[in-house]
């Protein structure tokens, strides 16, 4: 079983449909901008654009389920992005198990309230927060209560947890020691770490090794390059494959095709019994499939 545990809603679900360029040239004034430039001819790439084109991409791959993530960067209404994950979920339940809703702590909304009524009454599994893209820090006083919640009603909360590339805001707001402090203050609250937490991997790999309610996604990185000596990598290759085995979990963000991400994975130096649980052993137990 091949699970991605995090796909993002394509643009075309949510927003006017663009033509790429324009779609490029309109990132770049969203918090996601510094991406635009880093990765200018990734982002346009067809695969990645619409929900047919990724099906497709899941199917080449032999990906058999996927989870759904309502990822808000900073651009339109978060509440458009969650109702988009929805309706995908509802249309193909047999390739999306589940799915996460996002946030935005900028407006005036109740996010306890949000996240509940997400909960309880249109079955969203976890919470997705990209804080960084409005500028404010997971530990933000404001999040205190939503984490209450989610650790109360068994939701996943998934962070990102690494670089960011928008030259107008500090890496700050990424850093893994953020997480660190959450799991302290919220001990049954399953976290997960988004993109691996690079470049400070040896002190993610010491938060989760300190605390079993963390989990290591590997979402938006070419796998290749976990094998690669020098990347700064080095330390998910020791501990992944022997100490922190069953806290590593196969995504691709959709930034990567499923293709080349599973092939990558599969060609790692890792023991086998570790790669089954890499990509989608260790989604299941988490998830409760």
């Amino acid at each position: 079983m091949i699970i991605d545990f995090r796909v993002a809603v394509p643009l075309a679900e949510y927003m006017e449909r663009l033509p790429s360029r324009e779609g490029i040239e309109r990132a770049s004034e969203r918090a996601d901008g510094g991406y635009a430039r880093v990765y200018r001819d990734k982002l346009a790439e067809p695969w990645r654009m619409t929900l047919d084109a990724m099906l497709q991409s899941m199917e080449e791959a032999g990906v058999d389920k996927a989870i759904l993530q309502a990822e808000y960067n900073g651009s339109g209404d978060y509440r458009k992005l969650n109702e988009a994950a929805l309706r995908i979920v509802k249309a193909y339940p047999d390739r999306f198990s589940l799915c996460f809703m996002c946030l935005n702590p900028l407006v005036d909304d109740n996010m306890v309230r949000v996240v509940e009524r997400g909960a309880k009454e249109h079955g969203f599994k976890g919470v997705n927060l990209q804080a960084w893209a409005v500028r404010v820090s997971t530990t933000d006083s404001r999040f205190w209560p939503v984490y209450d919640l989610c650790q109360k009603l068994g939701l996943i909360v998934t962070i990102h947890s690494s670089i960011s590339f928008n030259v107008d805001r500090s890496l700050y707001y990424s850093h893994v020691s953020h997480l660190d402090r959450i799991a302290c203050d919220f001990p049954d609250l399953k976290i997960v770490a988004n993109h691996g937490g690079w470049p400070w991997v040896l002190e993610m790999m010491a938060i989760a090794w300190k605390h079993p309610n963390v989990y290591i996604e590997l979402g938006g990185v070419s796998p290749k390059y976990f094998g690669t000596p020098g990347s700064g990598w080095e330390p998910l290759m020791q501990y992944g494959n022997t100490l922190l085995q069953n806290q590593v979990l196969f995504a691709t963000d959709s930034m990567l095709p499923h293709k080349r991400c599973v092939d990558e994975l599969k060609a790692l130096p890792l023991k086998e019994e570790v790669k089954k649980k890499w990509f989608g052993g260790n989604a299941m137990k988490l998830l409760g499939l």
